[in-house]
């Protein structure tokens, strides 16, 4: 019967009982997400050119950018496109690149070699000067970023699935279910990934605050969504010419993308401490 240790339960329930407040921001944000066309008070294409460049109000929390377009409902917005982008390139790099990084870590052979000598040579060289060449030939627009983000990132997942896979294999239980007449596919789905689940999600975490970052920068450069989109990166853009003047129309979006990231960073570490907290091996947790 399997049964988990006094000290590992006690170490999975401090990790439950720090993991929602470490997370509270993300999860507040991706709420707001979901929710956003009750929470934002004005239309964040509405023009108001009378009132442009407001400073906070009652009326307009963030205050109004330079045509005259409020600022908080701005900020909403362009969260459900940061977030909404973002997750995309996670899921779908995350997917392909655990997949491949999975199979080669356990077939080894040829397989092995090519996928470690793709991953290599995406490596050397700088992740945002491929993301802009490749969103450069697929042509500007949001998709044409998220598929460059996902074409660079993928290869991240399966360099680091494939070596923690390899530590896995050569463990006892691979080699008793092996012993055991379990298939390949059947040994990866239910033996392996479930082991590395822990630091993957880990990685997870910090894999969605780079792709945050990545797509609020290539927006911020021009190469996301189109101008006057509501989207942090944009924000920014469009906004740093009032940088001295009215500071508030940078640091609105920039603290939003910052304690994003943090809130993410705690809430994926909170939650793969917790699985791998509570993660026993089967061989070793077996009692008479």
């Amino acid at each position: 019967m399997l049964r988990k240790t006094p000290d590992n339960q006690l170490r999975a329930r401090s990790h439950w009982r720090r993991m929602p407040l470490k997370g509270l921001v993300f999860l507040v944000v991706v709420l707001l997400c979901i929710w956003i066309p009750f929470f934002a008070p004005y239309d964040p294409q509405a023009i108001d050119i009378l009132n442009r460049l407001a400073s906070p109000s009652p009326s307009h929390w963030l205050g109004t950018d330079q045509m005259g377009r409020d600022v908080f409902s701005r900020l909403l917005y362009g969260a459900r496109i940061t977030v909404g982008s973002a997750l995309l390139v996670v899921l779908f790099a995350g997917g392909i690149g655990t997949l491949i990084g999975a199979l080669s870590g356990y077939l080894g052979g040829l397989l092995d070699k090519v996928v470690m000598r793709l991953c290599e040579g995406m490596s050397v060289l700088p992740a945002l000067a491929i993301t802009m060449v490749i969103a450069g030939v697929l042509g500007l627009g949001l998709w044409a970023v998220i598929v460059a983000l996902i074409s660079v990132h993928w290869t991240e997942y399966a360099r680091l699935v494939r070596n923690m896979v390899m530590v896995e294999k050569a463990k006892t239980y691979i080699q008793a279910a092996e012993s055991l007449g379990a298939g390949r596919f059947r040994i990866i789905r239910h033996h392996l990934l479930p082991n590395i689940a822990g630091p993957l999600l880990t990685i997870t975490a910090f894999s969605m605050s780079w792709a945050i970052l990545s797509f609020a920068g290539l927006s911020f450069l021009g190469l996301g969504v189109e101008p006057g989109t509501a989207e942090w990166g944009r924000m920014i853009a469009e906004s740093r010419s009032h940088l001295r003047s009215h500071p508030h129309l940078v640091l609105a979006p920039g603290l939003a993308i910052m304690a994003l990231v943090m809130a993410i960073n705690l809430f994926g570490d909170a939650f793969g401490d917790r699985l791998r907290g509570t993660h026993t091996n089967p061989l070793k947790s077996r009692r008479s």
